[in-house]
């Protein structure tokens, strides 16, 4: 866990739903809109990206995770099934640490995004270039 906690400190990148975080007062929906996909049958939709992705990067990374308890090298059912859970429950958090990276990825239940601390130049090049294949995009998280 201090191992987590010192990532979440580090600069964080964004694998997110929409182009660039929206504003309080910009006048749209966005609270309506994002309860709706993480409540209707649409939540099916944004598991399969959330789970391709973090499996598309197991491929590249050797990968722990904290999800009852750590489990390093997870099995890509236990990854869907983590993610499966955590959304049908509507509560938990997935982290994805990259264990040679020294990098994390976040999955909250809440989220329309997976976050993403200290990832490496290399690693944010890969990142980037699979969130675009699944329909996401990438950004640095705002303070």
């Amino acid at each position: 866990m201090e191992r987590i906690n010192a990532l979440l400190e580090k600069p964080c990148f964004i694998m997110d739903y929409l182009p660039e975080q929206v504003e309080p007062d910009n006048g749209g929906q966005f609270f309506d809109v994002e309860y709706y996909l993480l409540n209707s049958d649409k939540h099916a939709g944004l598991k399969d990206r959330f789970v391709a992705i973090i499996l598309k990067l197991m491929c590249y990374y050797h990968v722990s995770i904290l999800w009852n308890g750590w489990a390093d090298r997870p099995s890509p059912k236990m990854i869907e099934e983590a993610v499966c859970e955590i959304m049908g429950n509507h509560s938990g958090t997935l982290n994805v640490l990259f264990v040679e990276e020294d990098a994390l990825l976040v999955f909250d239940w809440d989220c329309l995004n997976l976050s993403v601390y200290n990832p490496s130049d290399k690693a944010q090049s890969i990142m980037e270039r699979i969130a675009f294949s699944e329909g996401l995009f990438w950004r640095k998280a705002e303070v």
